[in-house]
This record gives C-alpha cells, sequence and structure tokens, in this order.
C-alpha cells in the first residue's frame, strides 16, 4: 500500500449532482493509484456512490453531527480525533466533490514539503481582469496579501496537522471560524504558530489549484493549467469546460 498520501472525500449523501458525479468520476480515473477513503455520517450506505467508482475504497465513519452544519464539519477538520484516523499516511488530499483534477500531480506536490496547500483566494480588486493579471505591478501587490488557501481541494500534511492542532487546542477551546483560515491565516498571524506550518507563496500555491477568476489565475500561471481546481461549476465553468472537454483525462 502507498502510504505517502490518502485521497480523502467527504460525503454527506449519497445523491449527487451531476458536478459531483464529474468530479467523482475524475477524481477515481486520475487518482486511482492512490489509497481512497470517504469520510461519511454514521448511518448513511454509500453503495449507490461507490457503485460509480472505477478503483477500490474504504469508508470512515464520524457522528452525524459533524457533518450537520458547516460549522460542525469546520470543528471536524480542525479536531485532532480527524488526523488520528489518517496516521498511516503522510499526507491527506482533502478533494470535496467540487474539485477537480487534470493530472496525477499528487507525488510531485507530496515531495515539495508544504504543510499546508490549497487554491490561493485572492482579495484584491481587480484581480478577475485579465489585463491585470498580466501587470507585473499587479503581482507586487499580491505579494503583500494575507490569503487563505482554500481547503475544498488542498494537501495536509498529517503530522503538521497535528502538531498544530496539539499547541492550538492547548491554548484555545475551539476554532470557530472556516477551518482553512486556520491553517493558512491564523497559524501565520499568530507567533506561537508562525513556526508550525510550512505555507506556499501564492505563485507556487496557485500552480497546485485555482478557485475563482480562474482565467486570471491561468494568466498568473503562465497559461498553465494547475494540478486541479475547486469550485469549478461556480466561478466561470465555461472556462474549465474549454480544458475539461480537452484533457485527455476528461470524458
Amino acid at each position: 500500500m502507498n502510504t505517502s498520501a490518502v485521497v480523502v472525500i467527504p460525503l454527506i449523501t449519497t445523491d449527487l449532482r451531476d458536478f459531483e458525479k464529474k468530479s467523482l468520476e475524475q477524481c477515481f480515473r486520475v487518482l486511482r493509484k492512490w489509497p481512497i477513503v470517504f469520510i461519511a455520517p454514521e448511518g448513511l450506505d454509500p453503495a449507490p456512490v461507490l457503485a460509480m467508482a472505477e478503483a477500490d475504497a474504504e469508508v470512515i465513519y464520524f457522528a452525524r453531527t459533524d457533518f450537520s452544519s458547516i460549522a460542525s464539519y469546520n470543528r471536524l477538520l480542525t479536531s485532532q480525533r480527524f488526523y488520528r484516523k489518517f496516521t498511516a499516511y503522510e499526507y491527506m488530499l482533502l478533494y470535496q466533490l467540487d474539485a477537480y483534477v487534470f493530472e496525477d500531480r499528487l507525488e510531485e506536490w507530496c515531495r515539495k514539503g508544504f504543510d499546508y496547500i490549497g487554491a490561493p483566494a485572492f482579495h484584491v480588486e481587480g484581480y478577475e481582469c485579465l489585463q491585470a493579471a498580466e501587470s507585473d505591478r499587479y503581482r507586487s501587490a499580491l505579494d503583500t496579501n494575507r490569503l487563505v488557501y482554500n481547503g475544498g481541494l488542498s494537501l495536509r500534511k498529517i503530522k503538521a496537522m497535528l502538531r498544530l492542532l496539539n499547541v492550538h487546542n492547548t491554548i484555545y477551546p475551539s476554532w470557530k471560524g472556516n477551518e482553512d483560515m486556520l491553517f493558512s491565516l491564523a497559524s501565520t498571524r499568530l507567533i506561537p504558530f508562525k513556526p508550525l506550518i510550512k505555507l506556499p507563496d501564492w505563485r507556487t500555491a496557485l500552480d497546485f489549484a485555482f478557485e475563482k477568476s480562474p482565467a486570471a489565475s491561468y494568466k498568473l500561471n503562465g497559461n498553465r493549467l494547475p494540478f486541479g481546481c475547486h469550485a469549478w461549476q461556480r466561478y466561470d465553468p465555461g472556462f474549465w469546460e474549454t480544458f475539461m472537454g480537452q484533457h485527455p483525462h476528461a470524458r
């Protein structure tokens, strides 16, 4: 068994929408050589989804309350009990069913040694403008921007997550925000946590995944596709459909 990484797919319902089916099918097609694990609420019968799979998959159950709201899901993903389920692996690729990967570059990204990486969320005026994305001055402005690396398609080093959460939970009773903000933003602002997590710069993260404004992201990434993308059905799906139709791994 390959223990360097595991692909973890949250599954809250088996009544998948069309874009979720497309995301799932691409995951099994491209990442089929890796261990794949669904996380699901107790009592959910995953049989209809497992029947779609083109590779073997395991299911790990958590309490139904862990999936009852966005807040409870965030608490689960900022808990040590969650990551302890995956200590047999070095890395976890969290793959929500609004993600999509273009080719298997997972081993390449594991070798880079980051503790956490996801699609950078740029909150800079004019980011969606292609002319701005081509400007060196604009790229320099992004260097000073504090970024959240979205957790929907994200690579996490298991030991680093446990180390950070051990310190965080000793100081604070819980994290109340979005889980990706703890790993990518709060941990870089709070001095006790800063040495505990290694993050990429935005240029590197952009080659891992795009989210908002994919056309501008494509320009910023040197007109290259990333490893994958998140929320592709929400942000300029027409842009993505062009590549999904042309890419050899897509149907």
